[in-house]
């Protein structure tokens, strides 16, 4: 009983059931339909042949007892003709006005008349009428008893072939199916094999359950030899990582002191140089340490471009916002563009403007924009032979209101067009005649790139410009959180 009440508690089981008990009780309805049907028809044709009976045994005797007046003999041939099941009314009018009626005289449907006649010398003289009325009422009360016992018959064996289906259901697939479900949310050990196993007879064909069970296992297999390996590859990561960490500290050791290294005596060059200019020396003597003053201050730029390279692959620039005055900051990268100019000793003219719509005080890491500033109006000098250099400020568009744009535009030879996305890679330089002539690591461009996006906005090329009568314009497009009223 307890395995019985088990199966009955199975879900899956109990779906299938209803579902054996649905298709049963339609297939057995039709098939009782049918049945009945073919009853009713043979049925229905038994009872029509009471009238040829009528007209073939018991027309002729009732003739002739009429005739004789033999009424007992009448009443007798009537009442034989009405016991029969499907006879529901018989009624017999004589010509001398007797009535003779058996059955319900309310009856009145499905009625056949016959004509009573007697022959005298080759003549047929009318002697009366009978007229038998046919009733179904007990075919119909036959096919109601036959439907209710069919169908009860084909349920009580339908519900008995569903309750040992749902048995057998259960104890060839759903235990098992149970059994492999309790033993993988049991499984706690991914390392190891599954090593599922069903309690069925070792002797049967493989079926899908067997395949089920396969699979799981194979599966668990792969799952713990991936486990082992991934854990291995952690492992290993681990060590890498431990490796790259010592590494990356001995590399910001390194370059910290080689930083400090380099740095001290290359200040002391440029101080050297720098005394030798002021000192009472030959004019030939003086511009030989100009000459290798300017070569210091190259050395020493190109240092700093590298450690910054570092800085900011360590994650070790930090961003400081303070609120800085618009027209002041922009002045300063005009003063530091012209400176740049004179460096490189060409007659260049620089443009500082400052759209009316920027405010006059921004909120942003003035040093950082700076830089970035810088190294634009230094590759503007350098790559420009004549002309003008034209730095921009101006407020983005009205659906980013909070960011500022920033550009440096140039009269320069411009890039190449399939050079321009290629400007901001590291150690990466424009391979034409007019870059050969400078010296550089490539790196300004990159480390300006790297702040941008740092602070939270982008730098990019345009070539040719946008505005009219410059080649190249670089823009530095950063957020700026606006602190005050607008410049004049």
């Amino acid at each position: 009983m307890t395995f019985v009440r088990t199966a009955l508690r199975d879900r899956l089981g109990l779906r299938l059931v209803v579902v054996t008990l649905l298709v049963s009780t339609l297939f057995s309805a039709v098939a009782a339909g049918v049945q009945l049907y073919l009853s009713y028809q043979r049925q229905v044709g038994t009872a029509f042949q009471v009238v040829d009976r009528v007209s073939a045994t018991a027309l002729e005797p009732l003739q002739n007892a009429l005739w004789q007046f033999d009424f007992e003999q009448v009443d007798i041939i009537l009442r034989g003709i009405q016991s029969d099941p499907a006879v529901a009314h018989v009624l017999l009018n004589s010509s001398t006005g007797h009535v003779f009626e058996f059955g319900d005289s309310e009856y009145e449907e499905r009625k056949t008349n016959f004509e009573l006649v007697h022959q005298v010398d080759g003549d047929e003289d009318l002697i009366g009428s009978l007229t038998i009325y046919l009733s179904l009422d007990t075919i119909w009360a036959s096919l109601w008893a036959q439907f209710l016992t069919l169908v009860a018959t084909n349920l009580i064996k339908a519900y008995l072939v569903a309750v040992a289906l749902l048995v057998f259901y259960y104890r060839l697939v759903t235990r098992h199916l149970s059994k492999i479900a309790r033993r993988v949310d049991a499984f706690d050990e991914p390392n190891a094999p599954l090593g599922l196993e069903l309690d069925r007879p070792a002797a049967h064909r493989a079926d899908a359950i067997d395949k089920i069970v396969s699979a799981l296992n194979d599966m668990s297999l792969r799952s713990a030899l991936q486990i082992d390996a991934l854990e291995r590859e952690v492992a290993q990561r681990k060590v890498a990582e431990r490796e790259a960490l010592t590494a990356s500290l001995a590399r910001k050791r390194f370059l910290a002191n080689m930083s400090h290294e380099i740095r001290t005596p290359l200040n002391a060059m440029m101080g050297l140089f720098q005394l030798i200019e002021m000192s009472d020396v030959p004019e030939r003597q003086k511009k030989q340490a100009s000459t290798g003053l300017e070569a210091a201050k190259v050395m020493l730029s190109q240092l700093t471009n590298v450690l910054e390279v570092s800085r900011i692959e360590a994650n070790a620039v930090k961003l400081t916002r303070h609120h800085i005055d618009t027209r002041k900051l922009a002045d300063q990268w005009g003063e530091t563009a012209e400176g740049a100019v004179q460096r490189y000793d060409k007659d260049i003219e620089v443009i500082v403007e400052v759209a009316d719509d920027v405010p006059a005080t921004l909120h942003v890491d003035d040093k950082r924009v700076t830089q970035i500033v810088h190294n634009l109006c230094d590759n503007a000098a350098k790559f420009t032979m004549e002309g003008k250099i034209l730095i921009h400020v101006g407020c983005a568009p009205q659906t980013d209101p909070e960011m500022v744009t920033i550009s440096v535009s140039d009269t320069g030879a411009g890039l190449p067009a399939d050079e321009v996305s290629a400007v901001f890679d590291r150690f990466a330089q424009v391979d034409d005649s007019l870059t050969r002539r400078h010296s550089g690591t490539g790196l300004g461009l990159s480390i300006s790139a790297d702040l941008a996006k740092l602070m939270g906005g982008e730098l990019f090329a345009e070539c040719p410009s946008p505005l009219s009568g410059y080649n190249t314009t670089f823009t530095l497009h950063i957020p700026a959180h606006h602190m005050g009223e607008k410049t004049a």
